[in-house]
């Protein structure tokens, strides 16, 4: 083959390793109307129990016992603002503010807590003379079961948590308070019983809920165009190497 020869199929084989790496390596402009679509992106889900207090509505802590007339129980109502609620708890804590007798107490109050919850029948418990009355509504909601969602951004993933696995149970649903108290004086010490006129107790008001914390995964970097570039300029050099043709030249 002449040298002329060579010279020519050793430059047409260049063009056309050139116009290959062209192709490979071409990209269309982006334009304002059409932008490529991002790759939506994994976010990990954890979801931890927290714990918060609320107060009733009413916070006149104190149930009356009347010799005459109708008795005035305490009343009051709360609604806890949360969702995916999981527990509810009522914590009451009295003591008798009057007794009288050295070796044992006499004239004794009776206190009574009853809740009615937003679903269900209400429960109840009493004290005498002191202590902690407690009642708890638990596994109102079970805790979401999803663990990792797709979407573009932290704050996309949370709206689609809220919309898709969050439950609303009872959230900004009133819970009834009746708090009663029966005197233990007797009507035959009318002195002692009209200074009893009822009691006064604390009420605490706890509950958990699941709160999700949302984590971006992060992807394996893809190749850049650089090094694109370079592996598909180093396979045309061992290409053309192949060929013999820069040899022959």
């Amino acid at each position: 083959m002449k040298k002329s020869d060579q010279v020519i199929i050793a430059v047409g084989v260049v063009v056309i390793i050139i116009a290959a790496v062209g192709i490979l390596l071409w990209k269309p402009a982006p334009s304002e109307k059409a932008k490529p679509e991002e790759a939506m992106k994994n976010f990990k889900v954890e979801w931890t129990e927290k714990t918060a207090t609320i107060s009733p509505d009413n916070t006149n802590f104190y149930a009356r016992d009347k010799i005459i007339g109708a008795d005035e129980p305490y009343k009051g109502n709360v609604s806890i603002p949360a969702d995916n609620l999981k527990s509810v708890t009522f914590t009451l804590t009295w003591k008798d503010d009057h007794t009288f007798g050295l070796l044992r107490k006499k004239g004794e109050d009776t206190l009574t807590l009853e809740i009615i919850p937003p679903e269900g029948s209400m429960v109840s418990d009493q004290s005498i003379g002191n202590g902690t009355i407690l009642e708890t509504f638990d596994n109102i909601n079970l805790k979401p079961y999803v663990d990792s969602i797709k979407a573009n951004d932290s704050d996309e993933a949370k709206q689609i948590l809220e919309k898709e696995y969050y439950s609303s149970k009872w959230k900004d649903e009133p819970f009834q308070i009746h708090v009663n108290v029966s005197v233990g004086e007797k009507f035959f010490k009318p002195i002692r019983r009209m200074l009893d006129k009822g009691n006064n107790f604390t009420l605490e008001i706890t509950y958990t809920y699941y709160e999700p914390t949302i984590t971006e995964e992060k992807q394996p970097q893809e190749e850049t165009s650089q090094t694109s570039y370079q592996e598909t300029t180093f396979s045309a050099a061992a290409m053309i190497t192949r060929t013999g043709c820069i040899r022959g030249i």
